[in-house]
């Protein structure tokens, strides 16, 4: 029985660098994620928001994101990703990973399960190791999105809309879990490889 088998477009001009950097390869989007976390410009200029909202954190990450695609990320062992998040990434994580793919700060508050005030007390400091892991699985999911879909504005629609493939869940519901996340990502690699949308 023959198989239809349909091809990844190929990156329009307009596409930046940043959705064919991955290449959907875990290790390298790991990279990318961590790059952009430990991105000290970006840590500073997000402490010193007057007002946070999460549409000027996610114009600051952008231009963080540009401009580390841009670096050429080497690819991270697994276990270098377990210290990282064992020792705790930085507490302005929440908030980068948050305008990735969510709208508001309320939204944030529910998917971290933190009040604004204690995401605000996080910044400059480390986060806790499931904090870490949480604002991790987001981004790296999210990133994926972006590759897969050739944007990140599509892998923001993609990350709240119920997916049959995902028993009708939103990727934003499923990514607060391990086991979420391996869905995700195992659908969105169908996705990559031609299966449907």
């Amino acid at each position: 029985m023959a198989t239809r088998q349909r091809t990844r477009p190929a990156a329009s001009p307009s596409r930046s660098s940043l959705y064919g950097a991955a290449g959907l390869d875990p290790a390298l989007i790991d990279a990318l994620v961590l790059e952009v976390f430990d991105n000290k410009a970006l840590q500073a200029r997000v402490r010193e928001l007057k007002k946070v909202e999460l549409a000027r954190v996610w114009q600051l990450t952008e231009a963080a994101l540009a401009q580390q695609s841009s670096f050429g990320s080497r690819p991270l062992e697994p276990m270098t990703v377990h210290r990282r998040l064992a020792a705790g990434l930085a507490g302005e994580s929440l908030l980068v990973s948050s305008s990735m793919f969510l709208n508001t700060l309320s939204d944030a508050e529910g998917f971290f399960g933190l009040s604004f005030k204690t995401i605000k007390a996080r910044l400059g400091h480390p986060l806790d190791t499931a904090a870490s892991e949480r604002a991790l699985r987001a981004a790296r999911v999210t990133l994926t999105a972006a590759d897969v879909l050739g944007s990140f504005a599509a892998a923001r629609a993609y990350m709240h809309t119920p997916n049959f493939a995902l028993g009708g869940s939103t990727p934003a519901e499923l990514v607060k879990t391990g086991d979420g996340e391996r869905l995700v990502l195992n659908e969105l690699h169908t996705q990559a490889e031609g299966g449907p949308l």
